[in-house]
């Protein structure tokens, strides 16, 4: 099975605000920089995640997406799906335009695509966020403002 580009720039996305935001609100920028993501896609794709309600945005100065839920609350599958559609039985592609055949295994794309819904749906961001610690994946948090008189 493949992710597309889209699917996966996402992940890394919405990964990187729990990972590295801290709940302060980060720049598309520098979320494109961290991932290796160009920032004029990963703004397309932070739109999509938006309208979503997984992510919320801030303007101005000290502006960026902040993630709308703690990530305890955000699954795989709600990412997915806000980039790509519906994941599960109803999104086998192209099921009219096979030739039917009373030797195939027909059944099982939906059962499978089902199958892989239900893992996404399953896993929470936080729980990519805790492997990425166990993994010792560089953080880059927010620095606190440090005034001197």
């Amino acid at each position: 099975m493949r992710f597309s580009r889209r699917v996966q720039y996402a992940l890394c996305g919405i990964f990187d605000l729990a990972y590295n935001g801290g709940g302060e609100p980060v720049r598309v920028q520098a979320v494109g920089a961290r991932q290796q993501i160009p920032h004029r896609f990963l703004e397309q794709i932070f739109q999509r995640l938006r309208k979503a309600d997984l992510i919320r945005g801030k303007r101005g100065p000290g502006g960026g997406y902040v993630l709308s839920r703690p990530p305890e609350q955000i699954s795989l599958r709600e990412v997915v799906e806000a980039v790509e559609g519906p994941v599960g039985a109803g999104a086998v592609q192209d099921a009219e335009s096979w030739p039917g055949s009373a030797f195939r295994p027909d059944f099982l794309w939906g059962e499978l695509a089902e199958r892989v819904a239900q893992r996404l749906g399953e896993v929470s961001v936080a729980e990519i966020c805790r492997e990425a610690a166990r993994h010792a994946v560089a953080r880059d948090l927010p620095t606190g403002f440090d005034f001197q008189i």
